[in-house]
């Protein structure tokens, strides 16, 4: 049987969408858990609404503890030995998962990965995992996917997607990888355990047909700045150099990359306009990260001729070390994101 997990949190205007397309689905050999995750809006009757008219249907309703939480919430009250996940505000095709459970009975593999739709409401781009349609075995994982599962060589782009919902994972995979992963990771959090999940598997079937519909809105793209990122931005990174460390597979020159990823996405954060904090709080968080010695190796060790220009600038600046040259970058994003100095 197959569990898929739906995390619910504000999400009203989609909700109704999201299960109606899990109410549609062909497989009936599924059961659906919604996670309410003391979600303060209408949310809450409608996960029971829809619990009253499907019997493959089953909420959970829990304070409000993140997307992490959520899903472990819903993996503890599931029962079947694939796991999938459905976000609250996506909805998928009626055939979704009887695809991928007829993956599952061909080849009984320990993942099945599957294309997406990026569906932006007036068009929607399907988005590809950039491998061919197929069964891999453990040999061929490691010669074709994992060498660049998490970056394919062009900066920033994952060989492998990391969310989970457009995956179905064996479920002793999901009990060993996801549930030690911190809660309070907020970026990342897909990545965390899934590309963990992809370093245990034997075995995965690749699906080239999208038919789940991940849902980008304005609100998908936020200019709102955050306060904790970057007292959380490295977690993600530490759980992954963690499983690496104990993996029969080396993934540390694409974990450099991602690092420097992740420290260009908390610079972001940092230049956004909603950041008013004092050039001295924000020189102290820089201070923090030029001192950080994972940091400051990935930054040496990546290959320069695979960055943009203006990441090689970044690179060199955290390679050395210098809060200077890093305040510049922060500079340089402030005026490209349009604040004022």
């Amino acid at each position: 049987m197959i569990s898929v997990i739906v995390p619910v949190y504000k999400v009203e205007k989609y909700l109704r969408q999201c299960l109606d397309s899990l109410a549609a689905q062909m497989l009936e050999d599924m059961e659906i858990i919604i996670v309410d995750d003391g979600s303060p809006d209408g949310c809450p009757d409608i996960c029971d609404e829809y619990v009253a008219k499907d019997a493959r249907m089953k909420v959970v309703h829990k304070e409000n503890g993140g997307l992490l939480s959520a899903r472990k919430a819903g993996f503890a009250a599931s029962k079947g030995d694939y796991i999938g996940f459905v976000d609250g505000d996506d909805w998928v095709e009626p055939d979704t998962f009887l695809n991928m459970y007829k993956a599952v009975c061909e080849h009984s593999p320990d993942m099945v990965l599957s294309d997406f739709l990026c569906d932006y409401g007036d068009r929607a781009e399907p988005s590809s995992q950039c491998f061919e349609e197929g069964f891999y075995g453990r040999e061929r994982l490691e010669k074709e996917i994992f060498p660049r599962m998490l970056f394919d060589g062009r900066f920033y782009s994952f060989g492998v997607n990391p969310n989970c919902w457009s995956k179905l994972v064996r479920r002793e995979l999901i009990e060993k990888n996801l549930l030690p992963v911190d809660e309070r990771i907020r970026m990342g959090e897909d990545a965390a355990f899934i590309y963990p999940c992809l370093l245990d598997s034997q075995s995965i079937s690749c699906l080239k047909t999208p038919t789940y519909h991940y849902r980008i809105t304005g609100q998908s793209m936020s200019t709102a700045y955050d306060e904790k990122l970057k007292d959380i931005i490295l977690l993600p990174y530490k759980r992954l150099k963690e499983k690496n460390a104990a993996s029969d597979f080396d993934i540390s020159s694409q974990l450099n990359y991602y690092l420097l990823y992740m420290v260009n996405f908390l610079l972001r954060n940092e230049a956004k306009k909603a950041n008013f904090h004092s050039k001295q709080e924000r020189r102290k968080v820089i201070e923090n990260i030029c001192a950080d010695e994972d940091i400051r190796s990935a930054a040496a060790a990546v290959d320069m001729g695979k960055l943009p220009a203006h990441t090689k600038l970044l690179a060199s600046a955290l390679g050395r070390g210098s809060v200077f040259m890093t305040e510049k970058y922060v500079e340089f994003l402030r005026i490209y994101l349009g604040v004022k100095q």
